[in-house]
């Protein structure tokens, strides 16, 4: 039954992470970039692993660069050098895999060909504005209407 139990306390913790705007951002990207891999890239199978694996260490990692935070800011309220440099490397774990995913997707995605692809692909006006429709509706979704929600509860609180 323990074993369970960690399933809810891991999942509880998922959704702690999603509350963060870094986290949600990096989902979003990592999801445009997913569509955008599906739509005019041709990965093999052994490249799709190695997307997703580079996108799973990069929430992974701001997931633990949120916890350093959290447990940073608790244990300690008032400003302290230690405690910011403890933040700040965590922090910059983030920035180095999320800098190292930028450079593993280069290397996937860059081909001769796909720039004709995605000029081919968005030729059709309808096509170009359903796209950015569905970019706009998707920020709204996922980054500007949690931010006023958290904004409303802290408001409120």
């Amino acid at each position: 039954m323990k074993f369970f139990k960690s399933f809810y306390y891991a999942g509880r913790g998922m959704v702690e992470i999603a509350y963060g705007t870094n986290f949600r951002v990096m989902m979003f990207i990592g999801t445009l970039m997913s569509l955008f891999a599906r739509v005019f890239c041709y990965l093999s199978d052994a490249e799709w692993g190695v997307f997703l694996l580079t996108m799973g260490a990069v929430l992974s990692v701001e997931g633990l660069n949120t916890a350093i935070e959290r447990l940073a800011n608790k244990v300690c309220r008032e400003k302290d050098e230690l405690i910011q440099n403890v933040k700040d490397c965590a922090a910059g774990a983030s920035l180095i895999i999320s800098i190292m995913a930028v450079f593993v997707g280069l290397k996937l995605f860059w081909s001769e060909g796909l720039f004709g692809r995605i000029a081919k692909f968005f030729s059709d006006p309808i096509r170009a504005l359903l796209a950015a429709a569905v970019v706009a509706a998707a920020v709204m979704i996922f980054i500007v209407v949690p931010e006023i929600i958290k904004k409303k509860i802290n408001d409120d609180e």
